[in-house]
């Protein structure tokens, strides 16, 4: 079996194998938080309220930045689609989050035991009704960086990927997850 170390690298040195265009190491203390990110994802998000895991039933950013006490660092990874879209907006992102999910039970198969993948964006897995029924693929569901806290803006600053943040009409659409390892 490949030990950890190695199949970190090869996700880094060759994230396309992955689903992934590009992917930055991070250590925790990078990954920039704040509760203005939660509330407007409360707030502004045609989905929030409607599964248990947007806010505000999400963990608050309290929650977030103890969890991120117990990580040391992480995998910040990117993906990039051309505009216009091949296929419908949903069937991208889930296609996406699909890859970031494989890639965390790989990392949790090989001794990372503690990986945990999120994303950017609306989960595409739950029920987005007032229903509050089961979720039918709990083992994928998770709460999107927005809705625990994070601040993408910053953290992108901060790792000198701002320039993916503002685009213009035409230029390909940017997904971002993060895979936190220990």
């Amino acid at each position: 079996m490949e030990v950890r170390e190695k199949y970190i690298a090869r996700v880094m040195n060759s994230p396309e194998e992955h689903g992934f265009t590009n992917v930055k190491f991070v250590h925790t203390p990078q990954l920039a938080t704040a509760s203005w990110v939660r509330l407007r994802c409360q707030y502004t998000c045609r989905n929030a309220r409607k599964s248990d895991f947007v806010p505000p039933f999400s963990p608050t950013v309290d929650d977030t930045i103890r969890m991120m006490e117990e990580y040391k660092f992480g995998l910040l990874v990117r993906r990039e689609e051309p505009v216009p879209l091949r296929l419908p907006n949903g069937d991208v992102w889930s296609a996406f989050q699909d890859s970031l999910i494989h890639s965390e039970q790989e990392c949790a198969t090989r001794g990372y035991g503690k990986a945990f993948a999120l994303a950017v964006g609306n989960c595409l897995f739950c029920h987005h009704d007032d229903s509050m029924r089961p979720c039918d693929f709990n083992a994928k569901k998770r709460p999107t960086l927005e809705a625990i806290g994070f601040n993408m803006h910053d953290t992108l600053k901060m790792l000198a990927w701002e320039h993916y943040l503002v685009r213009e009409p035409g230029d390909p659409m940017s997904l971002f997850g993060l895979l936190l390892l220990e």
